[in-house]
């Protein structure tokens, strides 16, 4: 047994295994990690997020499963956007209640070891200490600095009232008070006292008081799809995470088990499960039995549509970024957790609550202004997700936990990523491969594909002689990852981390 942590960030990956090596679980691990990153790279996740779990006890025979997202607030009138075709991002009604602190203590409560509070020790000193700025954060911080430095709750991120420049040192002290009141006074502190009131009042009432105070966290089952003789976890909708196993499953239908993947058959398999993921994906409340995503049969009519020589045309999904982290714990006992917390695009919504330190993501930019579509803005609703964690077991074991950032191409992402370690390919290798995305594709377009530098000329030629117009980028892209990824191999475990982003680490003991 090993104990592991990958993440974005080498001061979060560093948080993690030290809770390991003090005694903590994997879970415990986990929370650890995700505070410090939201402390050293606010554009990817934070306090004012969204959180979603996959959890694996050693001994069960599936993960468990958490949903820690917010609903719209009481106070969203869809009607009030009429001008708008999409939910401004910086607008009030683009924020939920933000559910990751939550979602901490759920996930603690049920499995942690070490007590909560020493969870937030470490990011409670760098906050306070400093942290060195990175790459990411000063382009974050540089794209948003008219907003965020007149909020008492950026200027810290500003010092000398400027864009800092990557490698100096930046400190979060309001951050650090708000976490150490948080790991003093437990979730009730942001969720019912102080904070709960700045939270509504910075949104202009769209979110109420009510509405914070009555978040809670939900345990839920997770989807699941057995492929190539694995079986893979995913959470449920409102999230799109069944597009990673419906595009390989998919796959499988079509593949005539050769050892290499055939591109063109693996983006179509993409092409046609999203195709549909708008009308398919939104909050099912109690009626999850209704979803239709990953059905077998469902699935095998997407594998008719597809054209094995040609590119087929399919409907196109919308156009949705992310600004999230994905981070994976794994502890010698067995235990796991793929875990993805997010404030949407890049900082969120860039709305400051006072002078706690902290943003409100805009998670709520997921909703469509569609009357009466199952996913428009409405109070009490939670919007479509791009978040996609996954699990996947052997035989009733643990066997890989895997994910990433990268809004709606996290399917795209992780599907490639997936398949290639299904086919057996070493992981060293398949962290490092070509990847690709489709930013956009519409009823009557051919499909239009991004390419990463590194894939072979006969696949490339292949793609285009069969009507994928392709465009071949020069460089590796940040923003196609960082995917983090554990998995077992005959005799021990493995961890791999992504060498597109630059802070991105991982650690195994």
């Amino acid at each position: 047994m090993s104990n592991i942590v990958v993440s974005p960030h080498n001061l979060s990956t560093m948080a993690g295994i030290q809770i390991l090596r003090q005694g903590g679980n994997a879970i415990d691990a986990a929370i650890a990690t995700n505070i410090v990153q939201g402390v050293v790279a606010p554009e990817t996740c934070g306090i004012g997020g969204d959180l979603f779990a996959l959890i694996w006890i050693n001994g069960e025979t599936k993960p468990f499963c958490l949903d820690s997202s917010g609903y719209a607030g009481s106070n969203v009138d869809i009607s009030n956007l009429n001008s708008y075709s999409d939910i401004p991002l910086d607008h009030p009604m683009s924020v939920t209640v933000p559910g990751a602190v939550r979602g901490w203590y759920a996930m603690h409560e049920r499995f942690g070891s070490l007590e909560i509070n020493h969870l937030f020790n470490q990011a409670i000193e760098i906050c306070t200490k400093g942290f060195k700025v990175s790459t990411e954060l000063h382009q974050s911080l540089k794209n948003h600095e008219k907003t965020l430095k007149i909020q008492d709750s950026g200027k810290e991120l500003y010092p000398y009232g400027q864009v800092p420049d990557v490698g100096d040192t930046i400190q979060r002290t309001l951050l650090a008070n708000t976490l150490e009141s948080i790991s003093l006074e437990g979730p009730d502190y942001f969720y019912t006292g102080e904070v709960n009131e700045a939270i509504s009042e910075a949104l202009l009432n769209t979110i109420t008081k009510d509405d914070i105070s009555s978040f809670n966290s939900q345990w839920i089952e997770p989807l699941s799809v057995e492929m190539y003789g694995k079986i893979g976890w995913v959470t449920p909708p409102h999230t799109q995470s069944y597009l990673t196993l419906a595009t390989l499953k998919i796959y499988e239908i079509l593949d005539g088990d050769s050892k290499d993947i055939d591109l063109h058959t693996l983006i179509e398999s993409y092409r046609a499960a999203a195709s549909q993921r708008d009308d398919i994906t939104y909050d099912y409340g109690n009626n999850i039995d209704l979803f239709p995503g990953v059905n077998t049969e469902y699935l095998k009519s997407l594998s008719n549509l597809i054209d094995l020589d040609n590119t087929s045309i399919f409907n196109q999904p919308a156009d949705i970024g992310g600004g999230t982290a994905y981070m994976c714990t794994k502890d010698n006992e067995g235990n796991a957790v793929s875990l993805i917390q997010s404030n949407y695009y890049g900082i969120g919504s860039t709305i400051g609550v006072g002078d706690y330190g902290f943003f409100l993501h805009n998670r709520g930019a997921g909703f469509n202004l569609l009357h009466n579509h199952p996913n428009s803005l409405k109070p009490g609703r939670k919007p479509l997700h791009t978040l996609s964690p996954t699990m996947w077991s052997v035989d009733g074991n643990l066997d890989m936990v895997i994910g990433t950032r990268g809004g709606r191409y996290q399917p795209q992402l992780l599907s490639h990523f997936i398949l290639k370690i299904l086919k057996n390919e070493n992981l060293e290798n398949a962290m490092t491969s070509p990847r690709w995305n489709i930013d956009e594709f519409g009823k009557k377009s051919l499909s239009e594909i991004n390419i990463e530098p590194g894939f072979d000329k006969k696949i490339i030629d292949e793609l285009i002689n069969k009507g994928h117009k392709v465009n071949q980028l020069a460089e590796l892209q940040n923003s196609y990852g960082p995917i983090s990824a554990i998995l077992k191999t005959e005799d021990n475990w493995k961890a791999s981390h992504d060498l597109r982003v630059d802070t991105s680490s991982s650690i195994i003991e």
